[in-house]
């Protein structure tokens, strides 16, 4: 959960979900997704489907589906849990207790308004959304025991760790899409990255005959940045299929921190001009219509980890890959390739129609530990419905994801301040997380109201 504040893998983690280490990841995936109850029931097999509010999240190509003006929101509801076992010291010394983490989070998701158009007697849709990439919120404290292998008489040291973050980064879209034919639809947005988060990172170390040593880092982070994603949607009357490609980009950000010891001076760090790099990714998925009433769908996604980069910290002289804290040519990290599928049944009623979802996901990541570099690979099953009119979507959807693999952890004050790279303890990290997605989706039947609402409203 902790690693040493000034590291660059440390500084890197605090880029993207948290500044202290890879392990306080605690079952997030890093993975860029879309919004949406819809998308999250059907596994995240949306690349290809796209046809309502959310779309451009997922594919801007899938906006030119919308022929009637659409509002949507999107709330989520997480909940986490994290277990650390069998922590023991590289050099087998000795052994940690186990460590149970548990917090929920929740917050709005998304939200968007689509237009549709006419333009040189070409249906375009134009759209402004809102969508809340990472949610940055854990408490996370625990009391740990260090039992010294060698003499089991002694006395464990009592670990005290106490881990604050909150925060979130978000992203504002502007996206328009056109159907050039009957066939073919071409879209892209134009995307403005914001995020901003505070840490409060505290560890008291207590031997029994020797004084408590202790330690906090207190740490902000401003992160500013902005990319291009374009999509394709081919659409015939029993598939479609569909691409979307997602831009690399250097967000810019300020961070801040400083500590606290009784092992060492006050220590500050202000790096205004350091770099994070989010790495391309490219989708592609088909969605076959089975019947009137059934659709499947399937999506490929491969992201380029290898340029997942950190780079102009204070003391670092070349960028750096986030998840081993190595130069590109030295990294370890692989690029990888997700898997998502997913299928909804239709049930008819008067007047309103009952959807019902399942989906599954395999969602590979890279190593998340530069000690260990075991590669992390989240695997999560999906599950939704809702209740739909002409002008009215209720959905709903929850996914469970999971993970299991190798992970070091830093417990010593001492090495905390100023030891080497040498975690303190390898153990094994399980990683569980559920998410409840609900959207709101409203379309405008009357559009001349409307119109009129916007004439009244610009001249």
């Amino acid at each position: 959960m902790l690693q040493r504040p000034w590291t660059a893998g440390a500084a890197a983690a605090g880029v993207l979900l948290v500044a202290a280490a890879a392990t306080a990841q605690v079952g997030t995936s890093l993975n860029r997704v879309g919004s949406g109850a819809r998308a999250a029931g059907m596994g995240d097999a949306f690349i290809a489907v796209s046809d309502d509010g959310t779309a451009a999240s997922w594919n801007p190509a899938g906006l030119a589906q919308l022929r009637q003006p659409e509002f949507s929101l999107v709330y989520v509801v997480s909940g986490r849990g994290f277990d650390l076992t069998g922590l023991r010291s590289p050099d087998d010394r000795f052994a940690y207790s186990n460590e149970r983490f548990r917090y929920t989070n929740s917050s709005l998701d998304f939200a968007s308004a689509a237009l549709p158009l006419s333009v040189a007697r070409k249906p375009v849709t134009v759209q402004v959304g809102w969508q809340r990439i990472y949610q940055l919120g854990t408490q996370l404290a625990a009391n740990v025991e260090r039992q010294d292998r060698t003499n089991p008489g002694a006395s464990p040291t009592a670990i005290s760790r106490d881990d604050g973050l909150v925060g979130n980064i978000d992203v504002v879209s502007i996206a328009a899409s056109a159907r050039l034919s009957g066939r073919l639809a071409v879209g892209a947005s134009f995307n403005f990255w914001r995020g901003r988060w505070t840490e409060r990172v505290g560890v008291a170390e207590d031997p029994g005959a020797m004084p408590t040593s202790f330690l906090v880092a207190d740490s902000s982070v401003r992160l500013r940045g902005h990319n291009l994603s374009a999509g394709v949607l081919l659409t015939y009357p029993a598939w479609n299929l569909g691409l979307v490609y997602h831009a690399p980009f250097w967000n810019s950000y300020h961070l801040s921190a400083h500590t606290r010891s009784t092992l060492a001076a006050p220590q500050a760090l202000d790096a205004r001009t350091a770099r994070f790099r989010l790495p391309r990714s490219i989708g592609g998925g088909i969605a076959r219509r089975l019947g009137p009433r059934w659709t499947a769908a399937v999506a490929l996604t491969h992201d380029q980890w290898t340029d997942l980069l950190v780079d102009r910290l204070p003391g670092q002289e070349a960028p750096r890959n986030f998840f081993d804290d190595a130069p590109p040519e030295f990294s370890t990290t692989r690029d990888t390739l997700s898997f998502n599928a997913g299928l909804e049944h239709l049930v008819v009623r008067e007047g309103s129609v009952v959807p019902l979802r399942l989906g599954f996901g395999f969602e590979p990541q890279g190593a998340m530990d530069p000690y260990t570099r075991d590669p992390v690979t989240y695997r999560f099953l999906s599950a939704g419905a809702g209740y739909n009119t002409n002008r009215f979507k209720l959905d709903a959807a929850l996914q469970y994801r999971w993970e299991s693999f190798r992970t070091s952890d830093f417990f010593s004050v001492n090495r905390l301040v100023g030891g080497g790279p040498t975690p303190d303890a390898v153990g094994r990290a399980a990683a569980r997380e559920w998410r409840l997605k609900v959207s709101v989706i409203y379309r405008v039947a009357d559009t001349d109201q409307l119109k009129g609402v916007l004439r009244r409203i610009f001249g």
